[in-house]
């Protein structure tokens, strides 16, 4: 048995050729318009998938790049702020030499008294320096100015409870501060209830580390912290993860702490990027010398004309250029770590950028010499439609 192929049916696969090429034609065009092989799912559906993942991971590499390039800005100022204070230092140190040999008077001392608490007060502002709205040497404290310009006495601040909270009773405290340091009393809430049923543990340096947890019933109306602190809470009940903060502050001039500030460079990866004023300013925590307290010392000896107490001012200069010199080494090297994260980070950016543009991006001369097909196999298939369509018209005449 035969089929009949009529010029209809050939007429109808040549337009049904016609639309098909048509339509490849538009997607060749859009392709050359947005220049991306991939312009919907459909065009490529694993493609589509590989570029999400991508394009999500280059959106993170942008935030760590950036966190990565805000912290070198910091260490940075913290370290030409340091080499600052080195420099004042070493000033100091020369005035305390000159002026504890025979050769000076109670006139010179008197002068260098004057130059003393000039660096005092420099040394004092640099130790002050903001970068944006936030204290370098405050450790986490970056909100609150962290030394003060003359010594002061022990004091502690009101307690106060995390937002989240659920206990909503009155927290207050209670005796008087008797830690040589700065501390931050932290109680969390382990198992809540009331009173006579809830657990907690206590940390005094801001949560970095933390005691056991309490017996059942230890907590009670009032709680020992240390230090000569208490925190005495109103009747109510608490939440496990309730939090409640108390800052104590040592006598001295420092009122920042020693906690750190990180930062997020991916995924499970963080960098301490600070130095506090703890460690390179005062004889608290990591640090050894209280320089305002050294330069203090220094200047009440040339103000009294007393060259041994003068003299005897040096040793302790040397040490506090020694603690800064360290400091700046801390930091300079928390900064070489950085450059290499960011170079790292660069490199990986760099290397997705590619992955996206082999997967993404289309080959102009290629999509052309695309073009230039579909439109000799479209105007075939304009002219094959004309002819059948004529022999249709002819063989109706005749």
């Amino acid at each position: 048995m035969s089929i009949r192929i009529t010029d209809n049916m050939r007429y109808q696969t040549a337009v049904g050729n016609m639309f098909t090429i048509q339509r490849q034609y538009s997607e060749v065009m859009e392709k050359l318009a947005s220049q991306k092989k991939i312009n919907r799912i459909s065009d490529d559906a694993l493609g589509s998938s590989q570029l999400v993942d991508f394009k999500k991971t280059k959106a993170d590499i942008a935030d760590y790049l950036k966190n990565a390039s805000d912290t070198e800005s910091w260490l940075s100022m913290t370290e030409s702020t340091l080499n600052s204070a080195h420099d004042l230092l070493v000033n100091a140190g020369e005035l305390a030499v000159s002026q504890s040999s025979a050769t000076a008077n109670a006139a010179s001392r008197k002068i260098a008294a004057q130059n003393v608490q000039a660096l005092y007060d420099q040394m004092v502002s640099l130790a002050n320096t903001k970068m944006g709205d936030r204290y370098l040497f405050a450790g986490s404290r970056t909100d609150a100015q962290p030394f003060s310009s003359t010594f002061q006495e022990a004091k502690t601040d009101e307690p106060t409870a995390a937002s989240r909270n659920t206990y909503a009773g009155e927290v207050t405290k209670g005796g008087a501060y008797t830690g040589k340091g700065n501390k931050s009393f932290v109680v969390k809430i382990v198992e809540g209830g009331a009173e006579g049923d809830a657990t907690y543990r206590l940390s005094t340096d801001g949560g970095r580390n933390w005691g056991d947890i309490s017996e059942p019933g230890a907590l009670a109306a009032t709680i020992t912290l240390g230090d000569g602190m208490n925190m005495t809470f109103e009747k109510g009940a608490f939440a496990s993860g309730d939090v409640f903060y108390l800052n104590a502050y040592g006598p001295g001039y420092y009122h920042g702490n020693g906690e750190d500030l990180s930062v997020s460079l991916g995924k499970n990866a963080t960098a301490v990027y600070n130095v506090s004023g703890e460690e390179a300013f005062t004889n608290q925590g990591q640090g050894s010398v209280d320089i305002f307290q050294v330069l203090t010392d220094l200047k009440a000896a040339l103000e009294n004309n007393k060259p041994a107490d003068i003299a005897a001012q040096i040793d302790k200069l040397n040490g506090a250029r020694e603690q800064v010199t360290l400091a700046v080494a801390k930091s300079g090297a928390a900064a070489k770590r950085m450059e290499m994260t960011k170079n790292t980070l660069e490199g990986m950016d760099q290397s997705i950028t590619t992955m996206v543009s082999d997967i993404e991006d289309a080959d102009i001369a290629d999509l052309a010499t695309q073009i230039a097909a579909k439109q000799v196999a479209l105007q075939a298939c304009y002219e094959v439609a004309a002819r059948i369509q004529n022999n249709t018209i002819l063989n109706f005449l005749k």
